[in-house]
């Protein structure tokens, strides 16, 4: 996401782990209007698509996955998924990190995270686990990260998926996770026009090239999320309910945005902690989700998604709430 930067004080950036410059990192909405079916992207001059599908590896991120996915290659999705989060703890962040150039690549970063790739390329490695050799699970990887990250896969700027609900709602179609939002005790819902990007163009590098700024601009006229979500003055009824693995996303009330933060959970002893990228610290452990989650300006309330277990892996395999 890109727009003017809403300054939050350090010490609550820190403490809560995401300020409304976040909200810049969490937008990647190409995904349709409807929740129920999915829905074009507008036509793209010549119908090119402008993008590499080749995956790009950052640094010893090759290397890195397929140590992580090793590691992990027996446990079940929810804990793989905290066993990444942990072993990532003290990495930097990196904001923008997809909008290093012209064309649009399949970028692939262990090294560094914004909160929306951090929970999208675990997702992707915990997808990617239980194959007979490691340069298989790499290859996974990239797969994964590419159908989470683009419509239909097509690796271009016009089909990333800029909104992270519009995201978790394609992740849903194709089988990685469920929304558990509506199901949850006090959920309530509420319909939000997603037209953050094409109200702030000039925060946007990428959209700057003119059919950028076509494709997103048309998108965005009657782009809009009915979306459900946990209101603050209901969480602590929901919190018993949730598990390690799950992922939150705090929704948020800056107009045009549905979310402005995403991370993970762990429970330990009985507390669930977040754990997640923050702008200004890293990848981070915050304790006592319900009270971080209150410290954070503009948000209203919550979303919570539970990733799906691995294809043979029984779906009761780990008992809600570890």
């Amino acid at each position: 996401m890109r727009k003017p930067i809403l300054l939050v004080g350090l010490t609550v950036l820190i403490a809560a782990g995401a300020s409304l410059a976040a909200a810049n990192l969490l937008m990647r909405g190409v995904a349709p209007a409807s929740q129920n079916a999915a829905a074009a992207p507008p036509s793209l001059s010549d119908g090119v698509v402008l993008g590499d599908p080749t995956p790009r590896f950052v640094a010893n991120t090759k290397k890195e996955a397929a140590e992580a996915i090793d590691a992990t290659a027996w446990a079940p999705m929810n804990q793989a998924l905290v066993q990444l989060a942990r072993r990532y703890l003290g990495l930097p962040f990196k904001g923008f990190s997809l909008d290093g150039g012209p064309k649009e690549q399949l970028l692939l970063d262990l090294t560094q995270f914004d909160c929306f790739l951090f929970v999208e390329q675990l997702l992707a490695l915990s997808n990617s686990r239980k194959v007979d050799t490691k340069t298989e699970g790499v290859e996974r990887f990239g797969e994964h990260v590419r159908r989470l990250r683009y419509v239909d896969g097509k690796v271009d700027y016009c089909r990333r998926q800029h909104y992270f609900s519009r995201w978790a709602e394609a992740a849903e179609r194709n089988g990685y996770l469920v929304n558990l939002t509506p199901f949850l005790p006090g959920a309530s819902s509420r319909t939000v026009p997603l037209n953050f990007m094409s109200n702030h163009i000039s925060s946007y590098k990428p959209m700057q090239l003119a059919r950028n700024k076509q494709c997103i601009t048309e998108l965005e006229k009657d782009l809009v999320l009915n979306q459900a979500y946990i209101p603050l003055a209901a969480l602590s009824g929901v919190l018993p309910s949730l598990r390690s693995g799950d992922i939150f996303a705090l929704v948020t009330k800056v107009p045009g945005l549905d979310v402005t933060h995403v991370g993970f959970l762990e429970k330990r002893d009985g507390m669930l902690d977040a754990i997640h990228a923050a702008d200004g610290a890293g990848v981070i452990r915050s304790g006592n989700f319900g009270t971080y989650a209150g410290k954070v300006q503009e948000v209203i309330g919550m979303a919570i998604y539970r990733p799906r277990p691995n294809q043979g892996e029984k779906a009761g395999s780990a008992k809600t709430g570890e």
